[in-house]
C-alpha cells in the first residue's frame, strides 16, 4: 500500500469512527433511559410500562439533554483542535523546543528528527517536550504530513539511547506517512462529547465539598441532590468512557503493529524500538502521563499507553508491550532480561556525556548506492545557475520507480540524510538554527537564482532589515560558503531554516515573504525554484499554518486550469526544445482535459502560480496521485532526471502535502 492509499484508508476510517460514535451515543442514551426506567419501576406504584416511559416527556427530555451535551462537547473540541497539532501539544503541557538550543539531549532529539524529515521528504515537525513527564512516551499530531508536531517526554530523552530514541521517532513518522494523525485528532474531538458527561458529574459531585470546609456540618438537601445527580452523571460518563476506549481500541491497535514494523524498516535496527518498548515495560515510570489531565484524551495518539488501564486486553488502544516486542523478534525479551541481569551495576539512566554520534560517511554520494533509484544534478532551461558547485549530469531512471517513492522511507534514505547533514558546513547549519541566520540563507538562496548583474539592484529594493542582514559583516564572512551551497544541500537547508523562521512575529514573516518575492521578480525571469520556494514559504509561515485543511475538490474539472499551469512550468523546465515542451505538456494534460492545449508563449507570475498550487493542495488524496505522477512523467519523458528537476518536484510535492524522499543513486 502506498502513501496515497494510506491517506485514503485513513479517511475511510473516519467514516468508521463516525459510525462507532453514533452507535456509542445511541447505547449511552438507551442505557440511561433503561436505568431511569428501572428506578421509576421500583419507586412508582403501579410501575410504568417501558413503551410508555420511552414516549414520555421526561424520557425525551433526558435523551435530548444527553445528545445536546455530547454534541456540545464534540463541537467545542473540534473547534479547539482546528488549530492542528499545536493544540494537542498544549493539551499535553508540551514546551516548544528552541531549535537553537544548546542542551545536548535536545540537540540529539533535533538531529534525529532532522534526519528522518530529510529521509522521508516531509517538512520538519515542530518539536515539543513534556518537561514534567519522566516516563517514556511520545506522539505526533496534525492534519497534514507537512504541518504537524512531534511531542516527547523528558523521561524518553533522559532514559533512551540514540538508537532507541530513533526507533520511537521512526514509529511516529510512520503515523505521519500513514495518515494516522488526522483520525487521531478526530478521535480526541469525537470522544470529548462522550466524556463531558462524566466530567460534569465529577464537578457536581464535588461542588458541595468545594463550597464549605465542613460539608458534614452544613449539608442541605440541595447538596445531597447535587451529589446524587453527580454520581448518576459519572455513572453515565463511565459508560461513555467504556465505549470511548472500545472505539479507540478498534481504531488504533493494529496501527501500532504497523508503525513498529515501519520503524524497523526505516532504521534497519529492530533492537532500537524493541529496546525502547522493553524499558517502558521494565521501568517504574513506564509510559504513563501523570501531569496532564488530558492523558485519557491523547492515549490513542501515544507511543504506548499513557494511562493505567484495567481489563487492558479489551480496552487498551495499544497491544501489550510483550506482544509488541515479541512481534519484532521473539528472542528479544529473553535477551534484554539477560543483558539487564549482566549489567545490574551499570547506570540505567541515559547520560548526556555518552551521547552517541551518528555514523559518519565519506560522502552522501557513497550512501546512495544501496537504492535502485538514481539521482543527479544538472542545469535546465529557464533556471539560473547561481553559485552551485553540484555536478551537472543527468541519470537515467524509471518513471514508475520514481512514482513509487512518494511517502516511502528506506534505510538508504536515512543513511543519505545522516551523510548529507554531516557534509553541510557547521557555519551554515548554525545559521539555520537562528531566525536571523535563516532569513539570510533564504534570501541568499533566492539571490543565487538571479543574474549576478541584478543582485545588487534586488538588495536595494528589499526591506531595511533584509538589507542590513545581507550587508552585514557576518554575511560578508559567510558569503563564500553560502554561494557554494550544493544543489542537494538546498532542500534540507530550506526545511530547517523554515522551522527557525516560525519564531518570527507575523509581521516579520510577511515582510520576509515580500522580500523573497521582490528578489524573484527583479530580473524579470522567474524560475520554477523561485516559484516553489516562495510558495513553500507562504504555506509554512502563514498565520493558519497547521490548521485543519479540508479537501474541497473531488474532480479535476474544478482545477483544470491550475493543473495546466503547473504542467506547463514542468514542461518548460524539462526541455529547451519548444516542440518537445508542447509534446510533453499535451501528453500529460490529456489525462485531465481534452480542451486545454499548450500555449506557445505562456505568461507566469508568482501570485498566479502560488494560487494554483494552493488550490491543487485542496484536492482529495486519491486525485493527488495522478497529479504527482503526471508531473513526474512530464519531466521524465526521456527517462532521465536532473537534480534540479527532482528538487523542484520535491518542493511542489511538499506544498501539495505529498512527502517525496531524496532521490538516491546507484552505481
Amino acid at each position: 500500500m502506498n502513501f496515497f492509499d494510506h491517506q485514503e484508508t485513513a479517511r475511510k476510517k473516519s467514516l468508521l469512527l463516525v459510525f462507532l460514535f453514533l452507535i456509542a451515543v445511541a447505547l449511552i442514551v438507551a442505557i440511561t433511559n433503561l436505568a431511569c426506567y428501572l428506578i421509576l419501576s421500583v419507586t412508582d406504584s403501579p410501575p410504568i410500562a417501558l413503551q410508555e416511559w420511552l414516549s414520555s416527556r421526561l424520557s425525551l427530555s433526558i435523551s435530548g439533554a444527553l445528545l445536546f451535551t455530547i454534541a456540545l462537547g464534540t463541537i467545542h473540541q473540534f473547534l479547539n483542535l482546528s488549530k492542528g497539532g499545536r493544540a494537542v501539544a498544549n493539551m499535553a503541557n508540551g514546551r516548544k523546543v528552541d531549535i537553537s538550543t544548546q542542551d545536548t539531549l535536545e540537540q540529539r532529539y533535533i538531529n534525529l528528527v532532522e534526519e528522518m524529515s530529510i529521509a522521508s521528504g516531509t517538512m520538519m515537525p515542530e518539536l515539543y517536550i513534556m518537561d514534567k513527564e519522566h516516563s517514556i512516551n511520545a506522539f505526533v499530531a496534525g492534519y497534514e504530513p507537512t504541518e504537524c508536531v512531534l511531542v516527547i517526554t523528558k523521561g524518553a530523552l533522559e532514559t533512551l539511547s540514540r538508537d532507541e530514541l530513533q526507533g520511537i521517532i521512526g514509529h511516529e513518522f510512520s503515523h505521519i506517512l500513514n495518515g494516522d494523525m488526522r483520525i487521531n485528532i478526530r478521535l480526541i474531538a469525537v470522544l470529548a462529547g462522550i466524556l463531558l458527561i462524566g466530567q460534569i458529574g465529577q464537578y457536581l459531585m464535588h461542588a458541595p465539598f468545594n463550597r464549605s470546609n465542613s460539608y458534614s456540618a452544613r449539608r442541605n438537601k440541595n447538596d445531597v441532590a447535587l451529589f446524587f445527580i453527580g454520581i448518576t452523571l459519572i455513572a453515565i460518563g463511565y459508560t461513555g468512557l467504556f465505549f470511548g476506549r472500545v472505539i479507540k481500541a478498534a481504531i488504533s491497535r493494529q496501527r501500532e503493529f504497523l508503525a513498529d514494523a515501519a520503524s524497523v524498516q526505516f532504521t534497519r535496527n529492530p533492537e532500537g524500538i524493541a529496546g525502547a518498548l522493553y524499558k517502558i515495560l521494565d521501568t517504574q515510570e513506564g509510559s504513563q502521563l501523570r501531569f496532564t489531565r488530558h492523558a485519557e484524551d491523547i492515549n490513542h495518539c501515544c507511543f504506548s499507553e499513557s494511562i493505567k488501564l484495567h481489563f487492558s486486553g479489551l480496552l487498551a488502544s495499544h497491544p501489550p508491550l510483550k506482544e509488541r516486542i515479541s512481534t519484532i523478534d521473539t528472542s528479544y525479551l529473553v535477551r534484554f532480561k539477560a543483558r539487564k541481569h549482566a549489567a545490574q551495576k551499570q547506570p540505567t539512566r541515559y547520560q548526556a556525556t555518552s551521547l552517541e554520534q551518528p555514523a559518519t560517511h565519506a560522502t552522501s554520494q557513497q550512501a546512495l548506492h544501496a537504492d535502485p533509484v538514481q539521482s543527479a544534478s544538472s542545469s535546465i532551461v529557464g533556471f539560473s545557475q547561481g553559485q552551485s558547485t553540484a555536478r551537472e549530469q543527468s541519470f537515467r531512471v524509471s518513471a514508475a520507480a520514481l512514482e513509487r517513492t512518494t511517502g516511502t522511507v528506506r534505510p538508504a534514505h536515512i543513511d543519505y540524510a545522516k551523510a548529507l547533514l554531516s557534509e553541510i558546513p557547521d557555519e551554515i547549519k548554525h545559521l539555520t538554527r537562528t531566525s536571523e541566520g535563516a532569513i539570510m540563507l533564504l534570501l541568499s538562496l533566492m539571490l543565487n537564482e538571479t543574474a549576478k548583474k541584478t543582485q545588487e539592484k534586488a538588495i536595494a529594493n528589499l526591506s531595511k532589515r533584509a538589507q542590513q542582514n545581507l550587508r552585514s559583516s557576518n554575511y560578508k564572512n559567510i558569503k563564500p560558503l553560502i554561494e557554494a551551497i550544493r544543489l542537494d544541500h538546498r532542500l534540507p537547508i530550506i526545511e530547517t531554516s523554515i522551522g527557525s523562521l516560525r519564531k518570527l512575529t507575523q509581521s516579520h514573516r510577511l515582510q520576509l515573504i515580500d522580500d523573497l518575492s521582490t528578489i524573484a521578480n527583479t530580473d524579470a525571469k522567474i524560475t520554477f525554484f523561485e516559484f516553489a520556494l516562495l510558495t513553500l514559504a507562504k504555506q509554512q509561515l502563514a498565520p493558519n499554518h497547521g490548521h485543519k485543511i479540508k479537501s474541497k475538490y473531488h474532480s479535476f474539472n474544478d482545477v483544470g486550469n491550475e493543473v495546466a499551469l503547473i504542467l506547463s512550468l514542468f514542461a518548460t523546465a524539462s526541455s529547451k526544445d519548444k516542440k518537445e515542451q508542447a509534446s510533453r505538456f499535451n501528453h500529460a494534460m490529456s489525462l485531465f482535459s481534452d480542451t486545454i492545449e499548450w500555449q506557445e508563449s505562456p505568461t507566469y507570475n508568482t501570485r498566479k502560480v502560488s494560487h494554483a498550487l494552493n488550490k491543487l493542495r485542496l484536492l482529495s488524496p486519491l486525485l493527488k496521485r495522478p497529479l504527482i505522477d503526471s508531473f513526474i512523467d512530464c519531466v521524465m519523458a526521456d527517462n532521465t532526471v536532473k537534480y534540479r528537476e527532482y528538487e523542484l518536484l520535491r518542493l511542489v510535492a511538499v506544498v501539495l502535502d505529498c512527502p517525496m524522499p531524496p532521490l538516491l543513486m546507484q552505481n
